[in-house]
């Protein structure tokens, strides 16, 4: 057969002699060891309080001792916060933070532009507050709207950042979008083929916001 101890090879405060069992240095119960052979295990036993061990029924021949797999726990994967049915609204709320600034910036520069005679005159002939927001604000902001969606739509087609960090491995797949389906095709399993294709069809559905942006453009110039 075969015996041995299980012991921490630590001495608090440093010091002891390194595979040797110290005197302050502790067995430990109720690990579990095996003998193996080859690449089969030919007997197992476990610790008794003071960490000794005895593997006994093994034929003659030469053995390799391990600890067991069961005395270890699975390692810790994180904490998936984030399932499948949250992940997409958190994407969403971190992109409205995200642009929200931007689009108010842009919406207030438009609104201080509007002449401030024209919603006098608005509010002179009877109109109230909603028919001059309606008729008269929202037209005048239409180019600077037309600009802010226009930005928001290119951006969102090319989100890739956001899922790639906010959502969990588990539930990444819910949430993926094109951009992170042409990185992962292309650099995490290297079909450069079918990530081109991919960077095609990202780049001709970008095309339609583009030329309508670039068509308001001249028309106003």
């Amino acid at each position: 057969g075969i015996a041995g101890t299980v012991w921490l090879d630590f001495t608090t405060g440093g010091g002891g002699e390194k595979g040797a069992i110290d005197a302050t240095e502790k067995g430990l119960p109720g690990v579990q060891v095996e003998a193996l052979r080859g690449t089969e295990v030919a007997g197992s036993a476990s610790t008794d309080a003071s960490g000794r061990f005895a593997i006994t029924g093994l034929a003659s021949g030469d053995y390799r001792l391990r600890l067991a797999a069961s005395n270890f726990r699975e390692a810790f994967g994180g904490f998936s916060w984030l399932g499948p049915t949250l992940v997409t609204p958190a994407i969403i709320v971190a992109y409205i933070w995200i642009w929200a600034g931007f689009a108010m910036v842009v919406i207030g520069a438009g609104l201080a532009a509007i002449p401030r005679e024209v919603l006098e005159a608005s509010r002179v002939e009877g109109a109230n507050e909603w028919q001059v927001f309606r008729r008269v604000t929202v037209p005048l902001l239409a180019p600077v709207i037309g600009v802010v969606l226009v930005t928001l739509v290119i951006n969102v087609l090319k989100i890739f950042d956001l899922v790639l960090v906010i959502a969990p491995g588990s539930a990444q797949r819910t949430a993926n979008v094109i951009a992170l389906q042409m990185w992962k095709t292309s650099f995490g399993v290297r079909d450069f083929g079918l990530g081109s294709a991919l960077a095609m069809f990202l780049f001709l559905l970008v095309i339609p916001a583009m030329a309508f942006n670039i068509r308001r453009f001249r028309t106003e110039g």
